[in-house]
């Protein structure tokens, strides 16, 4: 007797279709998960570069910013609200939040200067800013989406 070998049966072909699909799978989710972790490191580096630049012009122009003398915790956090951070983010440059609804925002911020109790021309400057994840339909955020930078910062 001869058999025919030729040719592929329908159970191996539709394993390995199963098995293409599930690495094409793989491959999809790990593309998007790099690029959403892509575009969240992009805006962590534009805020903290910013973050930087705010602290640089503070300390080297204090006269020209109000500083807070209240150093109440509560009131630092009032000031710090979500709805009252002052300044927007958008494509590198600091804008007034009112400005974000025509140009668009990347993150929300603002920040308070206390000075030191104790030592003269120490300041300590707490900046908040809200980066958004990309997977939220609505625009709102939530309390886990913000960080807060203190820095101490001497003048002249």
């Amino acid at each position: 007797m001869k058999l025919n070998n030729r040719g592929f049966t329908m159970i191996e072909l539709l394993s390995s279709i199963v098995i293409g699909v599930i690495v094409s799978y793989s491959t999809y989710a790990y593309i998007s998960y790099v690029a959403n972790a892509t575009t969240q490191l992009k805006l962590s580096r534009v805020a903290n570069d910013n973050v930087q630049a705010i602290v640089e012009s503070i300390r080297f122009n204090l006269s020209m910013y109000q500083v807070s003398f209240e150093t109440n915790v509560l009131k630092e956090d009032a000031l710090l609200a979500a709805d009252k951070l002052p300044y927007g983010l958008s494509n590198g440059n600091m804008i007034p939040r009112a400005q974000c609804k025509s140009d668009g925002c990347q993150a929300y911020f603002g920040y308070v200067i206390i000075p030191s109790l104790f030592v003269r021309n120490l300041y300590q400057v707490d900046i908040k800013i809200a980066l958004p994840k990309q997977n939220t339909l609505a625009n709102k955020w939530k309390e886990d989406e913000w960080k807060k930078y203190t820095y101490f910062i001497t003048v002249k």
